[in-house]
């Protein structure tokens, strides 16, 4: 008796290359329990074969489309959800669930189905994802800066969320601040996004310090204030730190105002 080939997909780590791999699985008529989707070179089976896929905008788009037509807007959204999340055993799951939706056409409401464990494993993706987004929306901390030949003041706000939640949050961002012109940048992915007032566009460097941008003297201004405010409405005898962590992750103290030294 023969052992079946072994097949390792390679991607590039966006959802759309994860779209295309899928595509390539069924288009190649790959065995689906031999394929195993990664996006890290060194996780290759040496005595398998490795094939190498490109993202493709048309066939993601296919993949998509049939995906829509069964699962519908909220199914893309969670398939997006937990495609976020950062653990290796992500594209091997999401293909699992492709076929589990695709074996049962008539039913367009897979996600309900906690009794499946690729599909309880995905829940908890999506929840630990969207708890970051929630984080995210209430810790972003914008700070007013001029730059030279603008007339307007731009708000620069930096994040180091654990998920690349970025893209959920900026729809959040434009419809609250939609009269002024914003920048999201997230320090550890190295890319942001820039709201103009009319459109969002996303880049990739980030220039604040030196001659190009300073804060603005109300910018420290209002800093001074709410560390003051911040400090005085703390009941020291009171403070409770576990649970402060609970509701207020350490992680994000480090572009938090109320946690930076006080302004002199």
């Amino acid at each position: 008796m023969t052992t079946p080939d072994q097949y390792t997909l390679l991607y590039d780590g966006s959802f759309d290359g994860l779209l295309s791999a899928v595509f390539t699985v069924y288009a190649g008529k790959y065995p689906p329990d031999c394929v195993h989707i990664t996006a890290d070179p060194n996780d290759t089976d040496l005595f398998g074969h490795t094939v190498s896929v490109t993202s493709c905008a048309e066939h993601a788009a296919r993949v998509l489309e049939r995906l829509q037509r069964q699962l519908g807007r909220r199914g893309i959204q969670t398939l997006l959800y937990g495609f976020l999340i950062n653990d290796k055993d992500m594209p091997d799951t999401f293909l699992r669930i492709v076929r589990l939706a695709l074996a049962q056409p008539d039913r367009p409401n897979i996600f309900s189905d906690y009794g499946h464990p690729d599909v309880m494993q995905w829940a908890q993706w999506v929840k630990t994802v969207g708890r970051e987004k929630h984080h995210m929306e209430a810790f972003v901390r914008f700070e007013e800066y001029h730059v030279q030949s603008e007339p307007e003041p731009i708000y620069i706000a930096r994040i180091e969320p654990q998920f690349d939640i970025l893209p959920l949050i900026t729809r959040f961002f434009r419809n609250r601040y939609a009269d002024q012109q914003w920048l999201i940048f997230d320090v550890g992915r190295g890319y942001g996004v820039y709201f103009d007032k009319t459109a969002v566009h996303q880049i990739r460097d980030l220039d604040t310090p030196g001659e190009h941008a300073v804060p603005s003297e109300r910018e420290r201004h209002y800093q001074k204030l709410w560390q003051r405010y911040f400090k005085s409405a703390t009941i020291t005898s009171r403070i409770n730190l576990r649970q402060h962590r609970q509701m207020m992750p350490q992680r994000y103290w480090r572009y938090l105002t109320e946690k930076r030294p006080v302004l002199p």
